[in-house]
């Protein structure tokens, strides 16, 4: 069986991912600057250095890049929206990082039919398609705290996760949504009637 690559080893804050994807935006992004920024999460070369391969891969390196690019009056208008934002954050951690995607689409399928989704379930689900390891371990543990930051999900205690109240987001914001799905699917077509897959049971 092929393996599976994670890619994801350290939490990256979305307020980070906001300020390295804007400074991408005005063109004065560099290497010294996602240091910097790394470097107020992170203490020792190896884990900042490693920290800024994440945040390259969540803006210039993420495959939604030329897309957000484009729309960059939009991105910086729903990073302001509290409607917008999570959509538009969880749009990016998902194009970055199938882990991300596949984790958030197993809690979508269980908040169908339940409230709340213990950890123990995730890990399990997880293990299922990525293996049981510490590697999983480290994964969840950084991409969950991104999602409850971002607003798409919350913890009302320790181990136990539930969907924020579904809000009206914008076009754009549902937009990029989609275009994120459209990644992690790319034999789907982009008018095709995808909706009902349980990572789109966060939107309203």
């Amino acid at each position: 069986m092929e393996k599976i690559t994670i890619g994801i080893n350290q939490r990256i804050p979305v307020n980070i991912i906001e300020l390295a994807l804007l400074s991408a935006f005005r063109g004065d992004a560099s290497a010294e600057y996602f240091k910097e920024l790394a470097a107020t999460e992170y203490n020792g070369p190896n884990r900042i250095k490693k920290a800024v391969r994440i945040i390259n891969r969540l803006t210039i390196k993420n495959s939604l890049y030329p897309f957000l690019c484009e729309h960059k009056e939009e991105v910086t208008m729903a990073l302001k929206n509290k409607n917008d934002r999570p959509l538009l954050l969880t749009a990016i951690i998902c194009a970055a990082y199938p882990f991300g995607y596949d984790t958030l689409v197993l809690l979508g399928k269980h908040f169908h039919v339940q409230e709340q989704v213990a950890s123990t379930l995730i890990v399990q689900k997880m293990a299922e398609k990525y293996g049981s390891n510490r590697s999983l371990f480290n994964a969840l543990y950084c991409v969950l705290p991104m999602f409850i930051e971002a607003g798409i999900i919350a913890r009302p205690v320790a181990g136990i996760y539930e969907r924020t109240k579904a809000v009206k987001a914008s076009d754009f914001a549902l937009q990029t949504y989609r275009k994120a799905f459209l990644l992690n699917n790319p034999l789907e077509q982009e008018d095709g009637d995808f909706e009902r897959n349980p990572y789109f049971e966060f939107i309203d």
